[in-house]
């Protein structure tokens, strides 16, 4: 088992940390109780992101915890997860400071934009094109963070999925 400080800079969304393994993910009680998929992933919907309870996956590589999701939206209203992504963007902004959106060009000098500008943006965004991200322009140094809204048919239905992902850093 990785030393205390060595966890201390391991990543992740507190409590998890990455390189963690299943068991070790899930004998954080107080966030369950945890779902296990077939592959060996994990969620729970008693995580915490900025404050709020939110469903949390975790996903492993090797028996190892590669790759957190926080799952904002998932659902069928491409308003209701517009306004998720709205939201999502000024949680990130207020968390990590400058958020880059590679899918919405401002005219003009100003790069602040409205959360209700990035929701609206990134709905027809992902209306048009069926993705839109975007991530933290200074990166943390335990992690590399970024976010994806998303449309995905299933079942011949649309859903929407608005998540928040960690994962190691890179590079």
């Amino acid at each position: 088992m990785a030393s205390a400080a060595a966890q201390t800079n391991a990543g992740g969304l507190a409590p998890w940390r990455f390189e963690m393994t299943p068991q070790e993910v899930v004998a954080f009680q107080d966030y369950g109780p945890y779902k296990s998929f077939s592959n060996g992933d994990l969620e729970t919907y008693a995580g915490v992101f900025n404050g709020h309870k939110e469903n949390v996956q975790f996903f492993f590589k090797e028996g190892k915890l590669a790759r957190i999701g926080i799952y904002l939206y998932e659902g069928q209203d491409i308003k209701a997860a517009a306004a998720t992504w709205g939201r999502a963007y000024a949680s990130l902004k207020s968390m990590y400071g400058r958020i880059e959106l590679p899918d919405i060009h401002v005219s003009g000098s100003s790069s602040e934009l409205a959360p209700d500008a990035v929701a609206a943006a990134g709905g027809a965004n992902v209306d048009v094109a069926g993705r839109s991200q975007m991530a933290p322009i200074k990166q943390p140094s335990d992690k590399f963070v970024f976010a994806s809204f998303r449309r995905q048919n299933v079942q011949g239905r649309l859903f929407y999925y608005v998540i928040v992902y960690c994962e190691p850093p890179r590079g």
